[in-house]
């Protein structure tokens, strides 16, 4: 085992790699926290539409991101894809944004994480433990766990995403097993999903497909990653895309098109666990409410490993600390990296703890629309780089493939990413005056990343 650069090869497959993917996108916390808010502030029992036109964008992206997988294996992913196709300085520049998403998003999930604990230990047991402390030995199991061969997490995260997705169904199914009268497909129709703030819900509903992104992630681990990566791609948008818009749809045949979103604003944090009551028990909403803890755990690992592979990849490319790429001579996992991050996780739970910072409120509201935010650019970036990359090579390719699909792409993203900054008040849930600096945040991020690329090669240059 090369302990420079070695990840473990042909410990991941088909199964493996899109458990990854949509235990990242946690079903169940997008369906209990997400749905709700997308309802009642977007365009009500329409939601299930835009759930498919989020797939359609996310596939004309991934048609170009899947074209240029084929030359590219490689755990840097965006920022990797990006260096090749627009040049090394811009690819810094995607790295700096790529590890502010997933952090981001990870410091999120686990302060949601531990709020969640916190509560659901409140209510059994009648103990009380800060939610701080409780993320912060999450993040400790992740450590182990991420240290430990990849597949040994892969396995856990399919267990846990099943329960998750196998509850909100048996809700879905006995609905419909349930419901009196006729079932409505109305949400289908222009007259009602063309309603209500049509920006939000694209905004909520493409936020569900967050991280589907990482199948490149595992190129360098896959079995046959040529293969592997497109195929788990693809497999990852439909599975999402099916669950969340067959979801909403049963969620909306409860209480129908002129209901559902009061019913929703009255309650939007116990909209769903209501639904479940009424049409399944209260088995299941126990049973919900402990999976909503896994669910989030499961991604908080997910987007664990992320994190480490991206450290990895870029610490190899000598952007940097060097040590950070040298790899577990048993596990051929990045240990030094999962080292790091996890170290720097800890650093943050506690400040934020100590500082009394709301894990919902403030945590969760704006690490989510930091990495939503980071997230678009960087797909922005990528259909920009698959263009650049195929017009320098001989390739088979046809045009759609590598410059109509990767520009339509740029065009929806650019729109994305306008709806975004114009709403990110209503996407981080947050009214605060710190939400509206983000764009320029993470402008001066990547400026930084593209000035401290220059600066290496410049040194490198004189040396």
């Amino acid at each position: 085992m090369n302990t420079d650069s070695g990840l473990r090869k042909n410990s991941l497959g088909l199964f493996s790699l899109v458990f990854f993917v949509v235990a990242a996108a946690s079903p169940l916390t997008g369906v209990v926290g997400g749905l709700p808010v997308a309802i009642i502030s977007g365009n009500g029992g329409g939601i299930p539409v835009f759930y498919i036109l989020s797939c359609i964008i996310l596939m004309l992206f991934a048609v170009g991101f899947i074209a240029m997988s084929r030359h590219v294996n490689n755990a840097g992913a965006f920022y990797t894809y990006i260096s090749k196709g627009m040049g090394e300085n811009w690819g810094a520049s995607a790295s700096v944004l790529a590890l502010m998403a997933y952090i981001s998003i990870q410091i999120a999930i686990v302060a949601m994480l531990g709020f969640f604990t916190q509560l659901f230990i409140e209510e059994h047991f009648a103990a009380h433990i800060p939610w701080w402390a409780l993320s912060m030995l999450f993040v400790l199991v992740c450590w182990v766990l991420n240290i430990k061969r990849v597949e040994v997490g892969g396995k856990l995260l399919g267990i846990l995403m099943l329960a998750e997705v196998a509850i909100v169904l048996l809700t879905d199914v006995m609905l419909l097993i349930k419901k009196v009268g006729p079932y409505s497909f109305q949400s289908f129709e222009p007259s009602v999903f063309m309603q209500g703030n049509l920006g939000i819900a694209f905004i909520f509903t493409i936020a569900a497909f967050i991280g589907f992104e990482s199948t490149a992630i595992y190129a360098e681990e896959c079995r046959d990653p040529h293969k592997t990566v497109p195929r788990a791609t693809v497999c990852a948008l439909l599975l999402i895309t099916a669950f969340f818009c067959f979801t909403s749809w049963s969620l909306v045949q409860a209480y129908g098109f002129d209901q559902i979103v009061v019913i929703a604003s009255k309650d939007p944090g116990n909209f769903v666990f209501n639904i479940t009551r009424q049409y399944v028990g209260q088995w299941a909403v126990e049973t919900m409410s402990v999976l909503l803890i896994t669910s989030l755990f499961a991604a908080a690992l997910a987007f664990h490993n992320n994190i480490s592979r991206y450290l990895f990849s870029i610490s190899r490319d000598g952007l940097i600390w060097k040590e950070l790429c040298k790899t577990h001579p048993t596990n051929g996992t990045p240990h030094n990296a999962s080292h790091v991050h996890s170290v720097i996780m800890l650093m943050l739970l506690a400040g934020m703890g100590s500082a009394g910072l709301d894990p919902m409120v403030h945590i969760f509201a704006i690490g989510s629309a930091v990495a939503t935010l980071c997230i678009l650019i960087l797909q922005l970036g990528v259909s920009a780089a698959v263009v650049l990359f195929f017009r320098r090579i001989d390739s088979k390719e046809n045009r759609f493939t590598v410059f109509w699909a990767p520009l339509l792409s740029m065009a929806c993203m650019s729109v994305t990413i306008i709806l975004v900054v114009n709403n990110l008040q209503s996407l981080s849930g947050s009214d605060s005056s710190v939400v509206k600096l983000i764009p320029w945040f993470i402008a001066g991020c990547a400026l930084l990343g593209y000035g401290m690329s220059i600066k290496r090669s410049i040194k490198i240059r004189a040396s």
